[in-house]
């Protein structure tokens, strides 16, 4: 029987995630087929009801504005696990046995793409569900966190998003101490770092988690400097693996099929 999956969200037809998803099936033979739905906020419990009592379900990917809803949205029937839950942001739907289950791959993303890079410190750009995805990632590494958000509406979700990490939370308007860290993690939108852009200054590493428009800002500031680059694509690449490999539960190599995915997002670029 082919099975279905999706990524939710809204607006999602610019979504990169039916190329590599469909592409990483066709790789690995398995039976599937993945496009992108439509889901605003607000809609999310109703679809899921609707659509998690199918058998042909895979399993499904979420995207704004819907991360921190699903973290919300535990059940008896749609259990979300403690690391979603503590950084408020979920984006994978999967089943376990006779059981759905709900996890975040921006945390196993963010793991798998630092895990080999050397950093003391380290600047976070943000305080959403990326944000703090990326803070969780770096919760068993010895490293001195800085964030710098807009406002303090979600200092206590960063706080807790951290577990065993020593934060500071900064005001936005102090970010241009940002770039002294030797890493420098980016979530903010294209459009809204404009206004950092003349202040900033090429890091040691940079990972920039937006790719839209290609290339983003901070992304071409770094290739110009020709520092490290982590980019968004990289990004979208990495959690994308944690997804197929949770929502299939075929055991393969997953540096293999970043690879492989990272090529079909060069080659559509």
């Amino acid at each position: 029987m082919m099975k279905r999956a999706a990524v939710l969200g809204s607006p999602i037809s610019h979504s990169l995630s039916p190329l590599i998803h469909n592409h990483a099936y066709s790789l690995l033979e398995y039976p599937a087929i993945y496009e992108a739905i439509e889901v605003k906020s607000g809609q999310l419990s109703e679809f899921l009801v609707r659509e998690l009592a199918s058998s042909e379900v895979l399993g499904f990917s979420l995207t704004m504005p819907l991360k921190e809803e699903l973290a919300q949205l535990s059940t008896p029937a749609l259990q979300v696990n403690a690391r979603a839950k503590a950084i408020n942001s979920a984006n994978t739907i999967y089943k376990d046995g006779q059981s759905w289950k709900v996890s975040s791959t921006d945390v196993d993303g963010f793991e798998f793409l630092l895990k080999d890079l050397s950093f003391s410190t380290v600047s976070i750009l943000g305080a959403g569900g990326t944000a703090r995805a990326a803070i969780a990632s770096l919760s068993d590494r010895d490293v001195k966190i800085e964030i710098y958000r807009r406002n303090t509406s979600r200092d206590t979700s960063l706080s807790a998003a951290a577990m065993s990490s020593q934060i500071e939370i900064y005001d936005w308007e102090k970010c241009a101490r940002a770039w002294k860290s030797d890493l420098v993690i980016n979530t903010i939108p294209s459009d809204q770092v404009l206004s950092i852009i003349e202040e900033s200054s090429s890091p040691k590493i940079l990972l920039d988690a937006t790719y839209s428009p290609w290339p983003p800002g901070l992304t071409k500031q770094q290739l110009d400097a020709k520092g490290l680059l982590v980019s968004g694509l990289q990004l979208l690449a990495a959690q994308a693996v944690y997804q197929i490999s949770l929502m299939t539960r075929i055991d393969f190599d997953k540096t293999w099929l970043y690879n492989e995915l990272l090529l079909k997002l060069d080659s559509a670029r």
